[in-house]
């Protein structure tokens, strides 16, 4: 809304200046001015400390490398796949089972689990068609297992020191991630888990990104593990999704920036200001917002 009326009221300037009535001239020069201050709220809001900052996990602290690890467990027992087509495969069968059966088929009766050997099956018998389905549960459940440890993850450059450098400035740290019920054991073995008051996923709450609800209930456990009152305008969520990170936590009210990893984005309408390459150019801007205010 701030922006909406700085633009107009610089059109509004720029039009009315071209008069040479002096009366019209000071009511430009005070529109100007009430414009400024507008703008001067704006850029106020904009630098408000956070007290909370929540974060997506994969694609944004985490990252793996999913081709290579399913052609690794396939190949071990005896299922050979050509990495890009298992990408293809990958892609278009989480999509499509992702709207048969939303949330990991938590409210489907699916169930996490099944969820994922469904994936795992269908991606490997694109390549394999006369596969049994004792081997397809075996590569399956080896997957599932290594998706649930470090083994299949590892950190982005600079999350420790972001992480780090927030709780030293007693920043309120937390988890919002469209996962299943294995995110808190990968943030145990990936050791970044001690810097979070709580991890909210998408299962168990029953609800995913971008739905308002699920931001709503971060606010509330940080009332109920750090007896904080936290509003809105006072959280900030930081995700590598323009939908679910980005425009989910603006529509509940919240601050938030979107990181790229260098990665192509379709940023949207996402102001440049608030996107960032790397968690090291994101320690920077949180250097100066937090030394500001």
């Amino acid at each position: 809304m701030l922006r909406a009326w700085w633009c107009v009221c610089e059109n509004i300037f720029t039009v009315v200046t071209v008069s040479f009535s002096p009366i019209v001239f000071v009511e430009c020069l005070i529109i100007r001015d009430y414009c400024g201050a507008l703008k001067l709220v704006k850029n106020m809001i904009s630098r408000i400390r956070p007290r909370l900052v929540t974060f997506d996990v994969t694609g944004t602290l985490l990252m793996t490398k999913l081709e290579e690890h399913y052609v690794e467990i396939g190949s071990q027992h005896g299922l050979f796949v050509e990495p890009r087509k298992l990408a293809r495969s990958f892609k278009n069968n989480f999509m499509q089972l992702s709207k048969e059966h939303p949330i990991y088929g938590k409210h489907t009766g699916l169930g996490w689990r099944n969820w994922w050997r469904t994936i795992v099956h269908n991606v490997f018998k694109e390549q394999h068609t006369s596969v049994s389905i004792d081997t397809l549960d075996k590569v399956a459940d080896s997957l599932i297992s290594c998706y649930g440890t470090s083994r299949c993850w590892c950190k982005y450059p600079g999350t420790i020191d972001l992480l780090d450098f927030l709780q030293k400035r007693n920043v309120v740290l937390g988890v919002i991630s469209n996962f299943d019920q294995r995110l808190e054991s990968i943030l145990e073995d990936t050791q970044i888990r001690r810097y979070f008051s709580f991890v909210l996923t998408s299962y168990d709450l029953g609800i995913e990104k971008p739905s308002l609800p699920i931001f709503e209930e971060a606010l509330r456990l940080v009332k109920y593990f750090q007896e904080k009152e936290i509003l809105p305008q006072e959280a900030m969520h930081i995700g590598d999704r323009v939908d679910n990170d980005y425009f989910g936590a603006k529509s509940a009210g919240w601050n938030a920036l979107l990181i790229k990893h260098h990665n192509e984005v379709n940023e949207g309408t996402v102001p440049k200001e608030d996107i960032f390459e790397s968690l090291k150019e994101l320690q920077k801007h949180f250097d100066k917002v937090l030394r500001m205010s």
